[in-house]
């Protein structure tokens, strides 16, 4: 007989011998030699197994037979202190890439964690069979496809913990977990939800354990305390020293004297009858000492302990350690360290045999099903969910995770005799799906019976309380029953009559007095008056507006029903469908308010619509339908009828294009639906024509049929929405063009012609053809194939794409874009109203005093003012009256404009305030209204001489040579002050001190200042005045007066209070001295042209043709040197700023001779002057600058033309002037005042067309009479 220390040996050679043919399969294995911890020194202890198992696999010839396993292995170091690091995982990583790349097909190993290394042999494809894994994570079979592992992990553990807890029948129970490794806490939390799937109560808590010292029993009190009250089951999951702490805290609490608590510890370390004091002692207690307290033997009476199974010997395992020690000397591992000494075997030398028998079996199913060898996921697959007998001596089952089941035993103190004590920790039960006890081996429970998981009582001991008599509560209980039927059916009774009366009327039923009756025509509706050029009247009927009425304020529609009979009896269906009418709420259906019964007639009051029906819309030519408004319409159609269709009423019955109606927000609503018994016995007086044309949406299976249902039917309703679609789209009525009679059009079609349908034609739409083919399906003549209203939205759908729900929301989306730039057009728009508010406030301050202006703002009185002393200029001018008959009107207008220019020039460097010029004279005053003390005799003192000194060299513009003579008087005296009417208000000054200061003008000589006696007095209390004595005069009202001669200043004064100003620019100005101007054709009306509105509120050139001269406000013309022109080039107009331009007059009348160009005579001089009027069609001229606006650029070729069809088309308010605003036009107002007119001259440069410049369409075409106003002032 052989030895069997020789058989590795022997089965080496023979499997060398044997298999030396056959192909070889590389198995690569990831052992771990090296680490800090003596349980992870396995690979000195495991390795042999891998070498045992692939030369048994060799030597099988019913297993791989045509392969040979060949090993190679790579030291996968743990790392130090069993905490995982990237360089310990880089290492694994690299070794598996070393075996990868020698050409490993499958992988043992590795140890502790192996989730990186299992998603690398995933994606190799390469088996992976791990035999010391407990890693969690890699259990998700969708990445980890090619890993399977031998070792169960950890949360197999729960299926065994389960197991006991039915047996013993605990549901109740605490678990306390420690918080280091992961691995508790993962246990625990699997078990607790494992638990309460199976309606288990279960509590949590942790706790922080020291890897130093074992936890002191304090640490537990915290823990103990808060849970022994209601907690008499414990599962402890942590380290076995732990688990004696926390064991002896409760023995200390005598908690455990009672045998009513239990603590159920797991353990990961295989129980091992070599250590029968392991759960006894804590590690490092000397086992001497066990007998020395008694503790230590009690508080286990209360312990069990679940850990794996011990190796159950048989034949094939029975001398597995030794086997596996004689190969751990041989190749390819060679440790001759430890020949000497064998090592005690571990379950991880059965699990690493385990797994490469594993593997060997599943590769044969692939290779016998016709796989390859590196199919890895293939192979994997054949592990799973399957059954194999482990070398541990039983069997094993691999879930569909690819997870090796558990085998677990049940530990309880039994009596045992060894070296220290009588009692150990010894296997009572076998754990696989259900707990089985050990014969001969029964748990000595403390009080000789299983603890339960709950008093009897429970914990509060609520459940053993004293039975209560019920008997009040059952009295209570019954009167309380019998009260609620009875509430219950008055309730139901309630709510049954409540009902009837509703249907009665009481909520439909209007009183004929609460309605005020109107008028058919108090439609504010424009359409509705349009209306009367529709369809009806356009074949002769007549058209009837909606009665109309007040009902509690709100304006209401109604429909007078006549009856025939004068006891009016409604049924009570027509009652409740009037109700239910009232009930419905909806956008699109119209409301129904209620109904007034006066026998024999009913009037149906609804909600009055103000924008009329559909077709009041459609029919009017003036009202544009995009594809916005028709979207929104047919939708708002469609929505109703969906509506109206999942309600109660199924359906319209008699839907046409005049029961849709449309609110004032463009809304279409549906209307007179329902109510059909009702109108089906109304007496209707209508002709034969009204009749028919009302049958014109009937859908041909309700016009053939003899039993018409008077509700109509859903698919007649989709008849008549495509007969109204086609109205909106066409615009022309049911039957567009169609010419035959509304009668011939039904019987077309009740009768079709050789089997054609006779339906509207869709040849004239302007539409998608989408569209058309729903409307064709709509109106359908069989009723089955028509669509769904449903289906008919999502059909038409692509019509309303990137529009809003309803017409007003788009509406809204548009005002939202040319809103952008609102914030700064309304910014710029308020600057430039302020500009506007201050010039209007410096033109009224120049019309009026400062203080009484603003008074007048504020809309404050002005009262009149009494001043005790003022001072008052007068002037004229000597021979003003032969000098206007000698002189043209227009030249005396143009001499005193130029003289009252520089005196309103002079007089604004003083303290004075001019009252008013009455022809030739002119008034001034100061120390009103403002009191100045006595320096408004100085003021206007200075201001006369200064006058005087200016008049001097005055040249009157057509006297070139003559010397104008200015007279001066002035006084001082009281006066009062206040503005007088309501029209151009004055403020005007009264009292003898103003007749006396017209005196002294008058009585005065020119070129002198002639001053009262007043004034004298006042001037030589101030001091610097020089006067002269003139003697005495005789002035009317007052008598003989010594006067005088206001002659200077002392030197050196006048120099210091005398500022020439530059004179401001008149409001009119001659264009040419020798001009000679002939105004009988020009009246009023024609000069009134250039700021009127003929066409698009502009004036025209032709519109200022007078006898050869054109005559336009000097405001729209510019001086260069002595002659002014009117420029009318296209580039030169724009918005208050005109370029100057001048031509002579030979140059214009040479350039443009015989140019065909007309020519306007001047019936006073007889020469031709060239005016440029019209010019010829060409590609550099205008087609017709004849009617060109004055103010917009005549050459407007390329005129943008969406602005022109702006306004053409109507499609916005055309731009109103100052005259259309203006009532009265502009004879009352102050324009009048500065519209001076001068002719158009003749040495007006022509316009050329070729010099166009770009145009600025930001601005308007033309300036409105405001505008122009404006401009006018600011030049003054």
């Amino acid at each position: 007989m052989i030895d069997r220390s020789l058989w590795p040996g022997l089965i080496f050679v023979m499997t060398k011998v044997l298999f030396i043919e056959a192909e070889n399969l590389t198995v690569g294995f990831l052992p771990a030699f090296g680490g800090d911890r003596t349980k992870n020194l396995q690979g000195y202890i495991v390795s042999g197994a891998i070498s045992y198992a692939i030369d048994k696999i060799n030597m099988n010839s019913t297993l791989l037979s045509n392969y040979s396993l060949n090993l190679l292995w790579i030291d996968n170091r743990p790392p130090p202190h069993g905490h995982i690091n990237y360089e310990h995982v880089n290492a694994s990583v690299m070794a598996l890439t070393r075996l990868w790349k020698q050409g490993a097909v499958v992988f043992f190993g590795p140890e502790d964690s192996c989730n990186v290394q299992a998603t690398i042999a995933a994606a190799w494809n390469l088996p992976m069979i791990s035999y010391k894994c407990a890693d969690y994570t890699v259990s998700n079979k969708k990445i980890y496809k090619t890993f399977a592992r031998t070792e169960p992990p950890d949360t197999q553990i729960v299926k065994s913990v389960l197991a006991v807890l039915r047996h013993f029948n605990w549901t109740k129970f605490t678990i306390v977990h420690g918080e280091d490794p992961p691995r508790w806490l993962k246990v625990s939390t699997s078990l607790k939800e494992r638990a309460e799937e199976n309606n288990m109560t279960v509590k949590m808590t942790s706790y922080k354990q020291n890897s130093i010292m074992p936890i002191h029993m304090n640490t537990f009190s915290k823990i103990v305390t808060e849970t022994y009250l209601n907690t008499r089951i414990y599962i402890f999951v942590g380290d076995s020293n732990d688990m004696l702490s926390f064991l002896h805290e409760l023995y200390y609490r005598g908690l455990l004297e009672t045998g009513e608590y239990m603590v159920i510890f797991l353990s990961y370390e295989p129980y091992d009858e070599d250590q029968p004091l392991h759960f006894l002692l804590h590690s490092g207690t000397k086992a001497e000492t066990i007998n020395d307290n008694q503790m230590y033997l009690e508080s286990p009476r209360s312990l069990l302990v679940i850990c794996s199974s011990p190796v159950r010997q048989n034949k094939e395992n029975e001398n597995f350690s030794n086997i596996v020690n004689e190969y751990l000397k041989q190749p390819p591992f060679n440790f001759p360290a430890f020949r000497e000494k064998k090592k005690k075997m571990t379950l991880y030398s059965y699990y690493l045999y385990d797994s490469v028998m594993l593997y060997a079996e599943a590769l044969q199913e692939v290779l016998d099903e016709g796989g390859r060898v590196i199919d890895g996921e293939l192979i994997i697959n054949k592990t799973l969910n399957k059954n194999y007998q482990s070398l541990l001596g039983y069997s094993v089952q691999m879930d569909e995770n690819g997870d090796a089941g558990g085998n677990y035993t049940l530990l309880a103190r039994q009596h045992f005799r060894s070296e220290f004590c009588n009692y150990s920790m010894i296997p009572v039960g076998i754990i696989t799906k259900e707990m089985t006890l050990l014969q001969h081996h029964d748990i000595e429970w403390s009080r000789g019976k299983v603890p339960l998981d709950e008093p009897v009582c429970g914990f509060d001991a609520e459940k053993c309380k004293p039975e209560k008599v019920w008997t009040m509560e059952i009295v209570g209980g019954t009167l309380g029953g019998l009260l609620a039927v009875a509430i219950t059916v008055a309730f139901i009774a309630y709510r049954n009559w409540r009902f009837e009366q509703e249907i009665a009327g009481l909520l439909w039923k209007v009183d004929i007095k609460d309605i005020g009756f109107g008028s058919r025509a108090m439609t504010n509706s424009r359409l509705s008056l349009v209306s009367c050029n529709s369809f009806e009247s356009r074949f002769g009927g007549t058209q009837v507006f909606t009665q109309t009425g007040r009902y509690k304020g709100t304006l209401i529609a109604l429909k007078r029903l006549q009856f025939s009979k004068k006891n009016l009896d409604i049924s009570r269906q027509t009652k409740m469908e009037m109700k239910l009418m009232r009930d419905l709420r909806h956008d699109n259906i119209n409301a129904f308010i209620g109904a007034c019964v006066e026998p024999p007639v009913v009037y149906i009051i609804s909600e009055y619509c103000i924008r009329g029906s559909l077709p009041d819309i459609l029919e009017n030519e003036n009202l544009k339908l995009d594809s916005m408004f028709v979207a929104s319409l047919v939708f708002d159609l469609l929505k109703g009828m969906i509506y109206l269709h999942q309600s109660e009423f199924k359906s319209h019955g008699n839907l046409k294009a005049s029961n849709c109606l449309v609110t004032s927000r463009w809304t279409l609503q549906i209307s007179d639906f329902g109510l059909h018994e009702l109108r089906a016995n109304t007496q209707l007086d209508i002709e034969d024509y009204q009749r028919y044309r009302n049958l014109l949406w009937k859908a041909p299976e309700l016009l053939k049929g003899h039993n018409i249902p008077l509700r109509g039917t859903q698919k007649g309703d989709v008849y008549a929405f495509a007969i109204i679609l086609y109205e909106i789209i066409g615009r022309q009525g049911p039957y567009g063009s169609c010419s035959l009679s509304p009668q011939e059009i039904i019987h077309r079609v009740i009768n079709p012609i050789d089997g054609k349908y006779f339906r509207p034609c869709l040849d004239a739409l302007e539409c998608q053809d989408y569209i058309k083919q729903c409307i064709q399906d709509c109106w359908d003549e069989r009723a089955e194939m028509r669509p769904e209203f449903q289906q008919i939205r999502g059909r038409l759908s692509k019509i309303r794409a990137g529009m809003k729900l309803n017409i007003f929301d788009n509406m809204m989306a548009i005002m939202e874009k040319y809103a952008n730039n609102l914030e700064e057009i309304v910014e710029e728009r308020t600057e430039q109203l302020v500009e506007e508010k201050k010039k209007t406030e410096a033109l009224l301050h120049r019309m009026l005093p400062q203080s009484v202006a603003a008074q007048l703002m504020r809309g404050q009185p002005v009262a009149p003012e009494s001043f005790d002393a003022v001072t008052i200029y007068f002037s004229d001018i000597v021979g003003f009256t032969s000098m206007s008959a000698q002189s043209t009107p227009l030249q005396v207008v143009s001499f005193l404009n130029d003289l009252y220019t520089l005196f309103d020039a002079i007089i604004r460097s003083y303290e004075v305030y001019k009252v008013e010029t009455i022809g030739d004279a002119y008034m001034v005053v100061s120390g009103l209204p403002n009191r100045n003390g006595d320096n408004h005799a100085g003021e206007i003192a200075s201001m006369a001489l200064h006058l005087l000194q200016q008049i001097k060299t005055f040249s009157i513009s057509h006297r070139k040579n003559e010397q104008l003579m200015l007279r001066i008087g002035l006084h001082t005296g009281p006066c009062v002050a206040g503005v007088v009417g309501q029209t151009m208000p004055r403020y005007c000054l009264f009292g003898d001190t103003v007749n006396t200061a017209s005196r002294m003008e008058s009585t005065g000589e020119p070129l002198k200042i002639h001053c009262s006696p007043d004034i004298k007095a006042v001037l030589d209390k101030l001091g610097g005045y020089i006067l002269e004595e003139r003697g005495v005069v005789k002035v009317k009202g007052k008598g003989d007066l010594q006067t005088y001669w206001l002659l200077g200043k002392e030197q050196g004064i006048i120099e210091e209070d005398i500022h020439i100003m530059e004179p401001p620019t008149p409001l009119f100005h001659l264009a040419n001295e020798d001009t000679k101007f002939l105004l009988p054709n020009c009246n009023f009306e024609t000069r009134k042209s250039i700021i009127s509105l003929r066409s698009g509120s502009t004036a025209k050139f032709e519109d200022l043709k007078c006898n050869g001269m054109l005559g336009i406000p000097e405001f729209l013309r510019h001086k260069t040197g002595g002659s002014s022109s009117f420029d009318a080039s296209p580039n030169k107009f724009r918005r208050g700023s005109f370029r100057r331009g001048s031509v002579k007059t030979e140059a214009i009348l040479e350039k443009y001779r015989g140019s065909g160009q007309h020519i306007m005579d001047s019936p006073k001089s007889g020469e031709q002057f060239k005016v440029f009027v019209s010019t010829p069609k060409s590609k550099n001229s205008c087609a017709d600058d004849s009617v060109m606006p004055l103010l917009t650029p005549p050459c407007r070729s390329n005129r943008d033309q969406s602005l022109k069809n702006f306004h053409v088309n109507g499609k916005a308010k055309r731009w109103r002037s100052y005259d259309e605003i203006t009532p009265n036009g502009p004879g009352n107002s102050v324009v009048k005042s500065r519209l001076n007119w001068i002719p158009f001259t003749p040495d007006t440069r022509t316009i050329d067309c070729t010099e166009e410049e770009p145009l600025n369409h930001d601005k308007k075409d033309y300036l409105s009479k405001s505008e122009i106003l404006h401009d006018s002032e600011s030049r003054v």
